[in-house]
């Protein structure tokens, strides 16, 4: 059988389809399975070679525009696609395989395309993602194991001996206690703020001597210099400068990660790190807190909250009192929580 996930939104989104594609792969070691993902959702699948083929779709970017869909079309119809798993919610992504002549399209009675699904799974909008997507499977015949869904990321072969050369590099040495701070996000609303996540940075090296390392993409660079040039000796920024498969292994040598909502929660999640995750605009009930237990979420409760699925780019009400409201205790405490110290 030859089955095509379609998951073209961000990192994160990409990151929790990979049970669905390891039930793929349990389900029939000959199965063929190919994925269409954005550029740094198709980087990272390749890197956990979870997929025969993972076609990259820069819709934003180089592949723009109505005759980079065709060709896309066109690609997945060389495929001979037998069914395709669609957990992007996008009439864009239902209308690909259609067009493709897919003859199985399964995803979400919440999608934009359902009109294009030849079978439709109920969105249960309390599930968490990793189990909502899962679910995708079902109405293809593949049996789901019960209780708690398998979510395993593997840190990618030799990225954590280039990371831990590039920790050396800063003085960093094998053994030392580590947290990761990942201070950045898509959306402005979900960004705390610098001075806290700094302030939580020199509260955990003075409290129990651990490293602060800083992490992010190119575009966090900035909110990263910030933390960097708050909390001064404590931490070492290195937004911007690991690689996709270092930053995994960055991730899964951490004691801890303290992160906005973004990627970087699932994959701690996924590489077995505790998480202290800090929700503003966003909830956990809405199905994308990390998929571990020792994990604990940091929010205020407001009656604006939630403001949407993925936050935005300012507040509605012009507080931004979801984020203003979280204190550095309230983040240090829930970090020696996971670690097992005392609070503030």
């Amino acid at each position: 059988m030859r089955y095509l996930v379609v998951q073209t939104a961000f990192l994160g989104d990409a990151v929790l389809t990979l049970p669905l594609l390891s039930v793929l792969r349990r389900s029939g070691g000959s199965n063929w399975i190919g994925v269409v993902a954005s550029p740094p959702g198709a980087e990272f699948l390749r890197k956990q070679g979870v997929a025969d083929s993972v076609v990259e779709y820069d819709k934003r970017g180089v592949d723009r525009g109505l005759s980079a869909y065709r060709r896309l079309i066109s690609k997945i119809r060389e495929l001979e696609i037998d069914v395709a798993l669609i957990p992007h919610r996008s009439f864009r992504s239902a209308l690909l395989p259609a067009l493709a002549g897919v003859p199985v399209r399964t995803g979400f009675d919440k999608s934009g395309g359902r009109l294009f699904l030849t079978d439709v799974v109920k969105y249960r909008s309390r599930d968490h993602e990793v189990e909502r997507v899962v679910a995708l499977a079902e109405p293809v015949g593949l049996a789901l194991e019960s209780g708690r869904v398998p979510f395993d990321v593997r840190v990618p072969p030799g990225e954590a001996d280039a990371l831990g050369a590039v920790l050396s590099e800063r003085g960093i040495e094998a053994g030392r206690a580590l947290v990761a701070i990942s201070p950045g996000s898509r959306w402005p609303t979900k960004r705390w703020l610098p001075d806290r996540f700094a302030g939580v940075a020199r509260a955990l090296s003075g409290e129990r001597g651990m490293t602060a390392v800083i992490v992010g993409s190119d575009a966090d660079r900035e909110i990263g210099a910030a933390v960097s040039a708050s909390a001064g000796s404590d931490v070492v920024d290195l937004t911007g400068r690991l690689g996709l498969g270092e930053w995994v292994a960055l991730l899964d040598r951490a004691e801890l990660l303290i992160s906005n909502d973004s990627a970087a929660v699932h994959v701690a999640a996924g590489v077995g790190t505790p998480v202290v995750a800090i929700f503003g605009p966003t909830v956990e009930g809405q199905g994308f807190a990390p998929y571990i237990d020792r994990a604990v979420i940091v929010g205020v409760d407001l009656p604006c909250r939630p403001c949407g699925r993925h936050g935005g780019d300012r507040c509605r009400l012009g507080t931004h009192a979801c984020m203003t409201g979280i204190s550095e205790s309230d983040v240090f405490n829930a970090a020696n929580l996971l670690l097992g110290g005392p609070r503030l």
